[in-house]
């Protein structure tokens, strides 16, 4: 009698828990999750690019030799247009054996050397002649290789700031929408989480510059629209719903 009285406690017990665990689950289900995307357009004031010297010679010293001369010749360029050393960095720089095939044999053509420049160029506006005057400076240096330009803002603090205030009011209003319909009220956020990005744009195609592919026209200087960037933030929250 005694161990069915033990038993008969037990399994009430067990009924409690259970019951109350329901209870803290119907309660933690009385969330909603959603996210808003805050975006702010604003004007680029820099861009970067790449700029590549491929030189190939009998020996490796000697392409060497004539990479060296053209990376002097755009250094010169660059820094006389008042960009920084800071601004100018080697990305790469390769020696290697360059083949050819004929007729199935491997015959080897010469000693390669490549290197390349990253460029960072500031204080450009919609006014600026900086970019197009050194672009054309760039282009009058045969057999090099010049990347896409990607325009971006170097200061975005003020920006993202707003941007996600404008994502947090999406995401409450959104809420408030599911809960409108739902005939219930938002709550406090639980939980929030921040996603950011920079849409860096790159309206320049790549360039490619080789000797005699094209003639330099005094009358027909670079224009490089550089537009607007895109400063996103995306928040996800849950909120409690009552």
């Amino acid at each position: 009698m005694k161990k069915v009285g033990v038993a008969l406690l037990l399994v009430l017990f067990i009924v409690f828990a259970f019951g109350c665990e329901s209870v803290s689950l119907v309660d933690k289900s009385r969330t909603v999750s959603v996210q808003g995307v805050g975006k702010v357009l604003v004007t680029p004031d820099m861009a970067t690019f790449s700029i590549t010297v491929s030189e190939l010679a009998e020996t490796t010293r000697e392409a060497q030799l004539k990479t060296n001369t053209k990376i002097g010749t755009l250094l010169a360029m660059m820094r006389e247009q008042g960009i920084a050393d800071d601004d100018l960095s080697t990305t790469a720089l390769e020696f290697f054996p360059e083949y050819r095939w004929e007729e199935n044999k491997k015959i080897l053509q010469g000693q390669r050397v490549r290197q390349t420049l990253h460029v960072t160029v500031k204080g450009i506006d919609s006014k600026s002649v900086l970019l197009p005057t050194l672009l054309d400076e760039i282009g009058t240096v045969t057999d090099i290789s010049v990347s896409s330009i990607y325009f971006s803002k170097e200061n975005t603090t003020t920006e993202y700031a707003k941007s996600r205030k404008l994502a947090m009011e999406k995401a409450i209003q959104k809420a408030e929408e599911y809960a409108l319909a739902a005939n219930m009220k938002v709550g406090k956020p639980l939980t929030v989480s921040d996603y950011s990005s920079v849409d860096v744009r790159t309206p320049q195609p790549m360039m490619a510059k080789t000797a005699g592919a094209y003639m330099m026209d005094s009358a027909a200087n670079t224009e490089v629209p550089a537009g607007k960037v895109d400063v996103t933030s995306t928040v996800a929250v849950v909120f409690e719903l009552l």
